[in-house]
């Protein structure tokens, strides 16, 4: 019997938002006979796209940005990636032309090849290309295999979508889909030794040990601008957090993971003296609060940005309680920990 594979590529957006597209049809793969490749194809895209001024930024043509996403993705693609339609829409925020972690593919920059077939394999194995959702051949809402029986396919984001990771987001964490997910990951990706190992250095010398942890996440910057409701004042997260403090007086550890510096200072300033420690990872940030860009659209990201970030919703994971609002972020700590107890600050849920 002939392989079938799906080829997974990537968005520009940010690192979790592909991480759970990628989950989701790692499922659908395994569901249905496929063998999942992925493939997160290079590319940076210009944070001024689309915005005003955005022609004359094009213009400019800085190297550090991406201000022709077709023209660049054909150059810096390798060849044998191959040069399928949705290719050019497909570029990953985080790639690097120099690599990083030994790796070309910035999926394997932070995690393990998912099997032993690579992507020239998938591509070269005597299957008619077929990119179903530009296309026009795929339905978002339900999966027709027999369309594409003996075709690799490349699934486009939320192409093919078994648990609708990105629905959750803002929508409903029943503990089964938690489980269901923590499943999925846990059987099918492995973080690269050398970010584990980075990971448990980390949590060992920083956290106290025997304390319970509480972790916040504060997802600000754009949020403002692309999800008004879920942009909550700072004094929000200021109470929640003290509400949680008086309820549980083991709570040693404080965990704070921001997009931002502002809401860290707050925080710290406020609760410096309430907790045994608090404990902020080193990651490039954004100054303020609330800005139009988030970090992964400015020059400042790449490889070394998204590694900060899957550290940091490892970290958050290792929590016994989690305040957050719905981002992708907090999504993946969630599904890491189905036992962590959540408190979402837009809706009303708490512990």
């Amino acid at each position: 019997m002939s392989k079938k594979f799906l080829i997974i590529d990537s968005r520009p957006y940010g690192l979790f938002s592909i991480f759970l597209h990628t989950v989701d049809n790692i499922k659908w793969a395994h569901d249905n006979g496929y063998i999942p490749v992925v493939r997160w194809a290079p590319g940076r895209r210009d944070p001024n796209f689309g915005r005003p001024g955005a022609k004359e930024a094009r213009e400019k043509k800085d190297p550090k940005l991406v201000t022709d996403i077709t023209n660049f993705v054909t150059k810096k693609t390798p060849p044998s990636w191959g040069n399928t339609p949705g290719m050019k829409h497909c570029q990953c925020l985080y790639w690097s032309e120099e690599g990083w972690n030994d790796s070309k593919n910035p999926w394997e920059y932070y995690f393990e090849p998912l099997n032993k077939y690579t992507i020239e394999e998938a591509l070269n194995s005597n299957h008619d290309i077929s990119d179903i959702f530009l296309s026009g051949k795929a339905d978002r809402n339900k999966t027709e295999v027999s369309l594409h029986e003996n075709k690799f396919l490349i699934a486009d984001l939320h192409t093919y979508e078994p648990l609708k990771l990105w629905k959750l987001i803002g929508g409903d964490y029943e503990d089964f889909h938690r489980r269901d997910v923590y499943k999925i990951i846990n059987t099918h990706i492995k973080i690269k030794p050398i970010i584990t190992e980075k990971i448990k250095n980390f949590y060992n010398s920083n956290f106290v040990k025997g304390a319970r942890t509480l972790a916040v996440h504060v997802r600000g910057t754009d949020k403002k601008l692309e999800y008004p409701h879920k942009a909550l004042p700072l004094q929000s997260y200021l109470d929640a957090i003290a509400d949680t403090l008086k309820q549980d007086k083991e709570i040693g550890n404080l965990y704070i993971a921001s997009d931002n510096n502002e809401a860290i200072k707050e925080i710290i300033k406020n609760f410096k003296d309430k907790v045994k420690k608090i404990i902020i990872y080193p990651a490039v940030r954004m100054p303020k609060y609330f800005s139009k860009d988030p970090i992964c659209l400015t020059s400042a990201s790449g490889p070394e940005h998204g590694e900060q970030v899957l550290i940091e919703a490892n970290l958050l994971s290792y929590s016994d309680y989690f305040i957050c609002t719905d981002s992708n972020v907090a999504a993946a700590a969630i599904f890491l920990n189905p036992a962590m107890k959540v408190h979402f600050l837009n809706r009303e849920h708490g512990f």
